[in-house]
């Protein structure tokens, strides 16, 4: 599958479920792939690929950001079913954009 494709699928979950499970500290995060999203939508052929990693790596500040993005629910087992997804996406994402030969 294309890693453009693959990229717009990771990213539209993420926000997703920040919509869903994060509060207002989040929004910069949010904004941030929004605009990842539209960079997406335009450039089917990977070109802004630097752009998009930079863009990415403002997801992940020293405090908070994804990095620190959890969602809790007191069932262990729902929890660890609803962070699964949000880990993958941000690995998935980081794999693309950290590795050349993806």
């Amino acid at each position: 599958m294309d890693k453009i494709i693959i990229l717009q699928e990771q990213y539209q979950l993420l926000l997703k479920y920040l919509n869903k499970y994060g509060d207002s500290s989040l929004n910069p995060q949010i904004s941030n792939i929004k605009l990842i999203l539209e960079i997406l939508n335009k450039d089917k052929n990977g070109t802004n690929l630097d752009n998009i990693r930079e863009i990415n790596d403002s997801l992940y500040p020293p405090r908070g950001g994804l990095s620190e993005f959890f969602i809790w629910d007191n069932d262990y087992e729902k929890r660890v079913l609803l962070n699964e997804p949000v880990d993958r996406a941000k690995e998935i994402t980081w794999d693309i954009l950290n590795n050349e030969n993806s």
